[in-house]
């Protein structure tokens, strides 16, 4: 029996506690972005970004593994950060690591998902938590 294949692995991150400051710093997060990709070995392909009113930032960063995306809100110290990527997946929870301590967290959570697998047969299966991994940062949910 052949084991299951995945597409790829997404990380999924969630940052609490932030200052507002750097939450609402349209040009540090998307330094943050690339800075990023440059340091864990992702290419970056392309980036779009959108400061709204009054507050809030939102960057996506087309990768040639996949994609990367940071969404926050200042008001609430939140940001939501998701990284896929069907290419190697060794360097991303050094990647979270370095954007919880970027970002200066209070607290975080991060959910580690193999997606798109399939069975033996090449159906389809549902994403499944990477709990084989101890937790990097805060705790799994």
């Amino acid at each position: 029996m052949t084991l299951p294949a995945e597409a790829g692995r997404h990380w999924i991150l969630d940052l609490h506690g932030c200052p507002a400051g750097l939450l609402d710093d349209h040009d540090a997060i998307r330094d943050r972005l690339r800075e990023v990709t440059d340091r864990f070995d992702l290419t970056l392909l392309g980036l779009q970004s959108h400061r709204f009113e009054p507050q809030g930032v939102t960057v996506v960063g087309l990768l040639a593994e996949s994609h990367f995306s940071i969404h926050t809100w200042p008001e609430t110290g939140f940001a939501a950060i998701d990284i896929f990527t069907c290419g190697r997946g060794d360097t991303l929870d050094e990647a979270c690591r370095f954007l919880v301590e970027a970002f200066r967290a209070e607290e975080s959570r991060l959910v580690r998902l193999s997606r798109g697998r399939t069975d033996a047969d090449g159906r389809p299966l549902a994403p499944e938590p990477m709990t084989a991994r101890s937790p990097v940062i805060g705790e799994d949910s």
